[in-house]
């Protein structure tokens, strides 16, 4: 029996390396380099310090609160349940096929690579064949996965609408599915081989409602991309909700977008812009692609100043964040977020009792805590490591026999306890 001590979970870690817990500081967005295109508002002090306002409304003070939780790396961690056993036995040898739904979204890269390794432990080999944004391409993918016999499918960001009858197929060939990253389980095939996971995208993006506003004092007038695929219609709900609830001060204007024409987001945000002269909050809504067309569309406004905003914690919006053109970027951990994929994974396998819901991993990135590596994917608890004292290194714990410690994405290592026979 090999027992594996690994890293997992979304805010809920142990860093070896001294992983940077982010200050409450929220930096505003820099003056863009073009004097004819729009630039970004300095932050008001009420949301750089994290802490409370006293003179300030209940909706902004919840806010507060908020930026100054996940601001820091959260540094605890409770397994989600006893450790588990008999997985190798069904996964040595065999392929796993993970199907995102837009694989050349940064976070979708991310998670391809970060399913493996849970996996390659098991003994598994991943495949991965990307949806494309396509229904009928991703009901290829499911049924190729079929054909070949595949030891299990794991699913990103598709719901059962999106290829239903590929789904069913699935099942009925007795292939156990988790469909992750869903945060609508209407619809699929009830079922103990297929389960969803929620990872947390509308967490996130409340998240960036609640630094809006904190950074405003509940003063925004806010426009935000909001895609509209299943789970993006969620999120923009999220964030609606957000403000509805804690800024009644705030102005919430949401214009949609498809994966496959984001390009015309740009001429959404300037028309948006055009129209309401007040605008001074823009949210990108994911950092890629969303993000690029939308800040490409505000700074066509001529004369305007903006704070921007976008979130996933993902390279394109850390690299705007460091060069001063996005003020903040809530994101998750694509390493947790694939660790309990693979523990759903484990437990449809095993027969175990399945969790019914994972807590995010949820860390604002600013300017003055973004990782020195802005193109790392995995940077939810990364921080500048100094090499030359060995603070990079990674810990090995020697707790017990056959104990491995996994070291985390260059600068930290996070616990978490499986057994895998």
């Amino acid at each position: 029996m090999l027992s594996l001590t690994t890293q997992l979970r979304r805010g809920r870690t142990v860093a070896v390396c001294a992983a940077l817990g982010l200050s409450a500081a929220v930096a505003g967005c820099g003056s863009s380099s073009s004097p004819s295109s729009s630039t970004a508002a300095a932050s008001p002090a009420a949301a750089t310090s994290g802490t409370s306002n006293s003179s300030a409304p209940s909706g902004v003070t919840y806010a507060e609160a908020q930026v100054g939780k996940y601001s820091k790396l959260l540094t605890s961690f409770s397994p989600p349940g006893p450790p588990l056993s008999g997985i190798k036995a069904k996964l040595s040898g065999r392929t796993v096929w993970y199907i995102p739904v837009f694989l050349q979204a940064p976070l979708f890269t991310a998670d391809a690579k970060d399913i493996a390794q849970p996996l390659a432990l098991a003994g598994a080999t991943v495949h991965v064949c990307d949806a494309g944004s396509n229904p009928t391409q991703a009901t290829s993918c499911l049924n190729e996965a079929v054909k070949s016999n595949a030891a299990a499918i794991v699913t990103d960001a598709m719901n059962d609408s999106f290829a239903s009858s590929a789904y069913a197929a699935a099942i009925a060939a007795k292939i156990p599915v988790v469909a992750t990253d869903n945060d609508d389980s209407a619809g699929f095939p009830k079922s103990p081989l297929l389960t969803t996971v929620s990872l947390g995208p509308p967490e996130d993006a409340r998240l960036a409602a609640d630094w809006i506003i904190a950074n405003s004092n509940g003063k925004a007038d806010v426009v935000y991309a909001a895609d509209n695929s299943n789970d993006g219609v969620i999120e923009a709900a999220a964030t609606k909700d957000e403000f509805t609830k804690y800024c009644p001060g705030c102005k919430y204007t949401a214009v949609s977008f498809g994966d496959l024409t984001v390009q015309n987001l740009a001429t959404s945000i300037s028309s948006a812009m055009d129209k309401d002269p007040n605008i001074n909050y823009v949210d990108g809504g994911y950092d890629a692609p969303s993000g690029i067309y939308a800040l490409q569309g505000a700074k066509t406004v001529t004369g305007r100043h903006f704070t921007y905003i976008t979130s996933t914690g993902q390279p394109p919006g850390l690299q705007r964040l460091a060069a001063g053109q996005q003020a903040a970027d809530p994101g998750l951990d694509p390493d947790d977020s694939m660790w309990n994929t693979a523990d759903a994974l484990f437990r449809i396998l095993t027969g175990a009792k399945p969790v019914a819901s994972y807590t995010p991993a949820l860390r604002i990135f600013t300017k003055s805590s973004v990782p020195s590596d802005v193109n790392d994917a995995n940077a939810y608890a990364s921080r500048p490591c100094t090499r030359s004292s060995g603070a990079c290194k990674p810990a090995v714990r020697t707790d017990g026999p056959s104990r491995i410690a996994r070291p985390g994405h260059r600068s930290r290592l996070r616990i978490r306890e499986r057994i895998i026979q």
